[in-house]
């Protein structure tokens, strides 16, 4: 007997050993709705307390809330509330905890890009230190956080007890000034079909520049910059820097062409230096427009003009040699 109870302890013995030595045995890492007490290796974990977390709206900060992180929490029953903050790393958790009192949709916003997630369950008693979100594999760089509340009841809350990231949170006046905007004209004036560029200059010069109209129906912008007038009114053309908030814009007044027989003068002034005026109606000067816009290199668009002794001159000016032009209305 005394034999046989030395091998069963030996067996168990070696069992034990092979748990720590057996390579197939893995520990997963966190996930959505799993109990989280304290940070996995490699990331940091910042109370609801932190002073990098911005609270816009009507929130309680609670104290002395054990079990919570820390014994904080901080809730908000109140529609458009909202959570901000700037981190620096590639990985992004929200840690909270889940009750029957809390919303169902929460709406995340980074870099611009909008997803929800839920703080509810059906356990009165709540569940504590819970994953209720979770963002991997981000670009390594700086990342624009906004939490907000959308459930319009007063009776559910958005809550927070702690944010996990694999790198840093940072606060406003710790966020690098290294990304600027700006454009070459703050203002334009176009007639109706008309077209003019508009430059951005960033900084860095690598980052990408989206374009965008407060109103296409009015003035509509490419991806280039080219501002094209549709409509008598007035829009907001704006350069916004790729995942961030940094933007500049120029305002694009449209005017209409008063009507078709009123006349306007307008000079082209040549790279050479010489400058040429036309009496023109307004129909010639929209097929001017609309031929300056389209055309390139030597294609050509012809005035008729009257000039003592002759019956009719026609002068061709070509698109390649125009340096700049200037519209007089009268």
């Amino acid at each position: 007997m005394k034999k046989y109870f030395s091998i069963l302890i030996l067996a168990i013995s070696m069992f034990s050993l092979s748990l720590f030595t057996d390579n197939s045995i893995e520990v997963n890492a966190a996930s959505i709705g799993e109990y989280l007490p304290q940070p996995e290796e490699g990331w940091k974990r910042y109370d609801n307390t932190n002073p990098a977390i911005k609270y816009e709206g009507s929130w309680r900060h609670v104290t002395s809330t054990s079990p919570r992180y820390n014994n904080t929490e901080s809730h908000s029953n109140v529609v458009n509330s909202s959570i901000e903050f700037y981190f620096v790393g590639t990985d992004l958790r929200i840690i909270n905890t889940m009750a029957n009192n809390r919303d169902s949709i929460n709406y995340i916003t980074i870099d611009g890009k909008k997803e929800n997630y839920s703080d509810y369950s059906n356990n009165p008693l709540g569940d504590n230190h819970i994953v209720t979100y979770e963002k991997l594999n981000l670009e390594n760089k700086l990342h624009h956080v906004k939490i907000e509340k959308k459930e319009n009841s007063n009776t559910t809350y958005l809550v927070l007890d702690a944010i996990d990231v694999d790198g840093t949170l940072l606060s406003e006046n710790e966020i690098p000034s290294g990304e600027s905007i700006s454009l070459d004209k703050n203002n334009l004036e176009l007639f109706e079909g008309s077209s003019e560029k508009l430059t951005a200059t960033v900084t860095p010069d690598t980052a990408k520049v989206i374009w965008s109209s407060s109103d296409k129906s009015i003035a509509t912008v490419d991806q280039d910059g080219n501002v094209t007038a549709v409509r008598e009114g007035e829009a907001i053309i704006t350069a916004k820097i790729e995942n961030t908030d940094i933007a500049a814009t120029s305002t694009v007044i449209v005017k209409k062409l008063s009507n078709e027989s009123s006349n306007a003068i307008l000079s082209i002034t040549l790279v050479n230096g010489i400058t040429k005026e036309y009496d023109v109606t307004n129909n010639v000067l929209n097929d001017y427009l609309k031929w300056f816009d389209s055309a390139q290199g030597t294609s050509t668009f012809k005035f008729s003009k009257t000039i003592s002794p002759y019956k009719k001159v026609t002068e061709y000016i070509v698109h390649d040699k125009i340096a700049s032009f200037e519209i007089r209305e009268y």
